[in-house]
């Protein structure tokens, strides 16, 4: 009933967007893609969103008519990240029109979402005001795909809380003009993504179905109508079996026109896969080049018709899946070959074998180690005690390096490097003020908790140092060096701005000498205040 329901109102869809054009004016396609694996507070992060972003840029790039400097990425970013982003995309779409061109504006995103918003990382977009940038953006045709998730185990929950399906009501507001809204499932369930396709099964079965899984008519295009009907079929019977229950994506719509509206071109002139209807089985295709999957075909359920999909020239393996083991064809593929894959050599593999699986789990694997961070720090070291900074140890110039490793969770764990000196005096008791040279090396690890790992962050923990300071007395030679070594525990607090892979941070640090020195009859206090700069790997 749905699936008859949606050919009937998508291919009603009357757009403004023909394939190729009868109008005498250009389409020019701009696109805005979204992805972070952080959400809000609380929440699980993704593995594979990023990942999905890169598979939708791939194939609106191949196929679909984008072009790099009309398509951007918005990748672990903030909301005012994505509003600057849509604001110089907007221009741009405003400057086409203005040449006489019509637009089509494409918004994709993958991460975390609740009730009424995506979560981008600590911020956030409302619904409403999605619904608002697409009608501001101008462009004849706009198109959203969201697949909004929330984290679960190894099938994630993506959906959030239960609340009304989000489907925008566009109808009234945007009369005419043309606009589409899918979403990977209702509001009130779950949308999953999954460690065994290495990727959200809403956007898996999309791009398949935009490499040309979905054109089930073989004329050669990938319509908005196929694309949705493949999407909600393939999503819903996979999803069936899962811990989390059916996800059932949505659309929303409003066009006027006539036509279809065609999302991919299945260029004949491109790379090819050829799926025979007589294979009879269930394949996966996966790209060896670019470590990833590319498509799905299902001829099992496909009916008799033969499928083929559009792809780039590289090193392909094509799977067929059995309970009990793989049956797999390596190929290579050139620009412009149509590869039949009947007519290729498989062998059976135990799945212990399997490419395709044994990369996404190192992917996996990954996700769940900390991040590493290398720095360069540098600031000043000296007693808290103004007595025994003038007296015995004045204050220092330090310089070192640090390793840093940050868990997801927010536990960090470092291991540094630092000394230094100074040339300076001190007043000894019953002499005159005394010049003298310092120096300190301190080795030691830290470890503590942070919050989460945003843009800005903080951090405390605890700290254990070996610490070595020696002075000596430059002018009069017959007072002799000393030295002093500890281990000297303590407390540090660090501050820090982490753009892109850079981090730079505030740290002070707090630490105890256990030791008498000279004719002090107890320890003291030091402390550190240190920049540091480096990069996340």
């Amino acid at each position: 009933m749905i699936q008859a329901l949606t050919r009937v109102v998508v291919l009603g869809l009357v757009g403004a967007l023909i394939w190729p054009s009868s109008a005498q004016a250009a389409i020019q396609r701009f696109a805005l893609l979204v992805a972070n694996n952080e959400g809000a507070k609380g929440t699980q992060p993704l593995v594979f969103a990023h990942d999905d972003l890169a598979r939708m840029q791939g194939v609106l790039t191949e196929l679909g008519g984008y072009d790099d400097d009309r398509m951007v990425v918005v990748q672990g970013e903030q909301r005012r990240d994505l509003l600057q982003a849509f604001g110089v995309m907007r221009d741009d779409i405003a400057q086409a029109q203005a040449a006489g061109d019509e637009a089509v504006f494409l918004f994709y995103y993958s991460g975390h979402a609740d009730d009424d918003r995506l979560q981008l990382g600590t911020t956030e977009l409302t619904y409403d005001e999605l619904e608002l940038m697409l009608d501001k953006s101008g462009a004849d045709v706009r198109l959203a795909f969201i697949d909004a998730c929330q984290s679960g185990a190894l099938t994630r929950a993506k959906g959030g809380t239960r609340a009304p399906s989000f489907v925008f009501d566009v109808s009234e507001r945007l009369g005419s003009e043309g606009t589409v809204i899918i979403t990977s499932s209702t509001g009130d369930e779950s949308s999953q993504e999954s460690d065994e396709i290495g990727g959200s099964y809403f956007t898996h079965y999309l791009v398949s179905g935009l490499h040309g899984a979905a054109d089930r008519n073989h004329d050669e295009v990938v319509t908005l109508a196929e694309a949705y009907d493949y999407v909600y079929n393939e999503t819903v019977l996979r999803t069936s079996g899962t811990r989390s229950g059916v996800q059932h994506p949505t659309f929303e719509w409003d066009l006027a026109g006539e036509g279809d509206l065609v999302l991919t071109d299945l260029d004949s002139s491109r790379a090819t896969l050829m799926f025979s209807a007589d294979l009879a089985g269930a394949f996966a295709v996966f790209d060896v080049t670019r470590r990833a999957f590319v498509a799905e075909v299902d001829l099992l359920r496909g009916g008799s018709a033969d499928r083929r999909l559009a792809i780039r020239p590289g090193r392909y393996q094509i799977q067929e899946r059995f309970p009990t083991h793989l049956r797999v064809a390596d190929v290579v593929v050139r620009a412009g070959d149509k590869v039949d894959v009947g007519q290729l050599a498989f062998e059976a593999v135990e799945y212990e074998d399997d490419v395709a699986k044994g990369t996404i789990d190192r992917k996996i694997q990954r996700a769940r180690l900390p991040d590493s961070s290398f720095r360069v720090v540098s600031g000043a070291f000296a007693p808290m005690n103004a007595e025994v900074m003038n007296q015995y140890i004045p204050a220092m110039i330090m310089g070192g390096a640090s390793w840093r490793l940050n868990w997801r969770d927010g536990r960090w764990l470092t291991v540094d490097m630092v000394g230094g000196g100074a040339s300076s005096t001190i007043q000894i008791e019953d002499l005159a003020a005394e010049p003298v040279a310092v120096g300190s090396l301190l080795v030691g690890t830290g470890a503590g908790w942070s919050t989460a790992p945003r843009q800005w962050q903080a951090g405390v923990g605890i700290r254990l140092d070996m610490l070595y300071i020696g002075r000596s007395f430059t002018a009069d030679l017959s007072l002799p060096d000393q030295q002093l070594t500890a281990l000297s525990p303590g407390v540090v607090h660090w501050v820090g701005w982490h753009p892109g892979k850079l981090e730079f941070d505030v740290e002070w640090r707090i630490q105890a000498v256990p030791i008498k020195f000279e004719d002090r009859d107890r320890g003291f206090f030091m402390h550190q205040v240190l920049f540091a700069a480096g990069y996340r790997f």
